[in-house]
């Protein structure tokens, strides 16, 4: 996907979709941590159904109180890991969810990736490690289709579903078929389809048998996945050798999806991996970073309560190259981190 397309999607999604501003959350003692008066936050993550969206309403009823009276944080159900960085950056958010390898394409212009050619090195993550991401291919037990290199050497026309325009989904679906040696113009050419939608639309595709291939990013207690498991027959594909040694140089990484993550998937799978980020801009101030960096990593026993797919985050380790993606911490934020005593 070129950053043209990117950016026509990104402008599509800001004049077509709804945000939720979260109640005020702050207690009758009075507000936060510092600042020079009240903060309106805007919060970049993804259509409602995906877990991005669960996870910035948690993060925002606990950045909301550690703030100055008044201030609010404005969860907007757009535009995903593509696209988020580009809002964050450009200013259009002031956070944002965004994918550990994503972030470090964008902050670098990475070529082979939509960032190529146009680096945002205004970037910086506040928390890494929020969970541990997986991408891989899903489909319908019944769909005929037993892996992607079945479709590229008997040039199935399959019909696939990936999450909207500007997320990791829509990209990451284009880069794994290339990582195959194919593309979504040779799948619809060979008489299937390829159809960008909402995560709820495609969770129903497959479900109802509508579509055959839903490349997706997932996580363990991933809301739609969890519900598709339990409610359909579905099986998540491996990524062959081949495809992950094709994607290396991007700093996409083999990882297992452990048997049993979801239900009727009973062995390991091999898929590629990541963790899930929180970004802000450089231009942040240094306290308000640091208020929103205290109040996740304080809030990170509700935060796994009210998300499942959480359930492996570590303070100690949110600041880490390994979970950051190698992407420069915020200044406020690494002042917090070692005011914590989580690093020296």
């Amino acid at each position: 996907m070129t950053r043209t397309q990117t950016r026509s999607a990104t402008a599509l999604a800001l004049l077509a979709t709804v945000s939720l501003t979260l109640a005020a959350c702050a207690d009758d003692s009075g507000g936060g941590s510092g600042g020079e008066g009240p903060v309106d936050l805007s919060f970049a993550s993804l259509d409602q159904g995906s877990a991005w969206y669960s996870y910035a309403v948690s993060m925002g009823q606990a950045i909301e109180p550690a703030l100055e009276d008044n201030s609010v944080v404005e969860v907007l159900t757009y535009a995903g890991s593509i696209g988020n960085p580009e809002l964050v950056a450009t200013g259009e958010a002031d956070l944002a969810t965004s994918f550990s390898a994503v972030t470090s394409w964008a902050v670098n212009g990475t070529e082979g990736t939509p960032f190529e050619g146009e680096a945002f090195d205004n970037l910086r993550v506040l928390v890494g490690g929020l969970d541990q991401y997986y991408f891989g291919p899903i489909t319908p037990a019944g769909s005929g289709v037993d892996s992607l290199r079945q479709v590229v050497d008997e040039q199935i026309g399959a019909d696939l579903v990936s999450q909207p325009r500007g997320s990791l989904g829509d990209a990451g679906t284009q880069l794994v078929l290339q990582a195959y040696g194919t593309s979504v113009d040779d799948v619809t050419s060979w008489g299937g389809s390829f159809e960008p939608t909402s995560t709820d639309v495609a969770t129903n595709a497959l479900r109802d048998g509508n579509a055959d291939l839903w490349i997706q990013a997932i996580t363990a207690g991933h809301p739609n996945i969890t519900e598709l498991a339990e409610t359909s027959d579905i099986r998540i594909l491996d990524i062959d050798d081949d495809a992950v040694a094709a994607l290396e140089p991007l700093g996409l990484q083999a990882a297992t999806l452990p048997g049993g993550t979801f239900t009727g998937q009973d062995e390991d799978v091999q898929l590629l991996g990541f963790t899930t980020t929180l970004i802000a801009s450089a231009d942040m101030p240094d306290d308000v970073a640091y208020a929103i960096t205290e109040a996740v990593i304080d809030s990170a026993d509700s935060l796994r309560e009210a998300n499942a797919s959480m359930a492996g985050f570590d303070p100690a380790t949110a600041w880490t190259a390994e979970n950051t993606g190698g992407v420069d911490l915020h200044p406020g934020a690494e002042q917090y981190y070692q005011d914590a005593g989580l690093m020296e």
